[in-house]
Parts: structure tokens; sequence; C-alpha cells
């Protein structure tokens, strides 16, 4: 399996998601989570393995390789969202240490899965260090966005430069609003979305961290 991710608008070559078949398992699990999770209100079970079907037939129209993760006893619904728990790189993967208490099982779970398909873990987010992947956007191959907030903090970011020294040339850290607070998070993919090598999509003000409107022309 090819690998890597350090552009967020260069072609899709493979993916790696997770069924809400493995993620959610059933109705009766999900009724037993979702409000625990901060969710708006419960997924229709059903519902959503027909909806997620018909978006995994528009991917296959363009990505050639589509990989998905296994059901996991020890991760809850969250782990749908694939993105966060592990951040790919040109070297390897790096397992990321959730700041949400409910998925902090998740990056393991992937980090075996991803050894099983051949790819290398370069590291691991340890300790008091909390990444997100929600967190984390690469501006260039070579220059990073990291929003700093409840999901992501000093230590992680200190963590991810050691990971990467020698192949990102730059760190730009960016603090996060507040928001809703710790159980309702605004991640920096919340607020920012690369759509080409020179263009991003940017949320409303209201809710902008200031430094992305000033970013270097360079960036």
């Amino acid at each position: 399996m090819k690998f890597g991710g350090q552009s967020e608008v260069d072609q899709i070559k493979s993916l790696l998601l997770k069924h809400p078949k493995d993620a959610f398992i059933g109705q009766d699990n999900i009724q037993s989570q979702w409000k625990e999770l901060n969710y708006l209100a419960s997924p229709d079970f059903d519902k959503a393995l027909k909806e997620y079907d018909n978006f995994v037939e528009y991917l296959k129209k363009s990505i050639p390789e589509i990989y998905y993760l296994p059901q996991n006893d020890k991760t809850e619904l969250d782990s749908i969202y694939v993105h966060d728990p592990v951040i790919f790189t040109n070297q390897g993967a790096i397992l990321c240490n959730m700041g949400k208490e409910n998925r902090r099982a998740e990056p393991q779970a992937a980090g075996e899965f991803l050894l099983e398909l051949g790819i290398p873990i370069l590291g691991s987010i340890t300790g008091e260090g909390r990444l997100e992947g929600g967190d984390v956007v690469w501006i260039d191959e070579r220059t990073v966005a990291v929003g700093l907030g409840y999901r992501t903090n000093e230590e992680g970011v200190r963590q991810l430069k050691d990971l990467t020294r020698g192949f990102v040339d730059e760190f730009i850290v960016v603090p996060l609003p507040h928001w809703k607070g710790p159980a309702d998070v605004l991640h920096l993919m919340s607020l920012i979305s690369p759509i080409d090598h020179d263009l991003a999509a940017l949320s409303l003000r209201p809710w902008l961290a200031i430094y992305l409107l000033f970013l270097p022309e360079n960036a």
C-alpha cells in the first residue's frame, strides 16, 4: 500500500475509512453512548449504513484504494472519524493521544491495523501530550499549522515537532477559540479547509482565530 499525507489538496490515491457498521455496531450500542459523547441526537443506524455506502460509491470513482478500520471493542462511536487518531506523513504514521478521553483507545487500534497494511509507525504522542488530527493542517508539504485548544496542547505540539524534525520546516501554532467549551470543540479544521495549493475556505469571522487572517503570504 502506498502511503503519505503531507498535503490536503493533492489527488487522493489511497484512503482509510471506518464504516458505521464497525464504528456504531448497532442501534443499541448507539443508544448507550450518544448522549455521553455529546451528540446532538441519536444516529439512525440503518440510515447511516445506507448513506455511508452511497458515499463510498462516490469515493470509488476517483480513489483507487480504500481500506477500512475493523471493529474494535475498545473504541466507541467517535471512531468513525478516522482523521483524528492518526496523522500520516511520507515517513510513516504518527499515532495521536486524544484530548477526548472516550477516544484514547483509537490510536492504538488504528496503529495495529496500519502495521498489518505494511505502513510504518513513525512515532506516538505520549504522556501528557495531547494531539488530534482535526487540529493539524498541512499548508504545504513542509509547513504545518496546528491548532492549540482543548484537544491539542503545547506538549503534543512539541512532540509532533520532534517526530517531524528533518522533513517539516515550519510550524504555525494557532490558538483556537473557546467556542462552547471543552464538550463542544472547534478543531482547527473547523475553521480552515484547504481547497488548492494557494486557496482555502475560512469559517465565519466570529469563530475565526485572529492569526488565520494574517498568515504570511508564503505560508
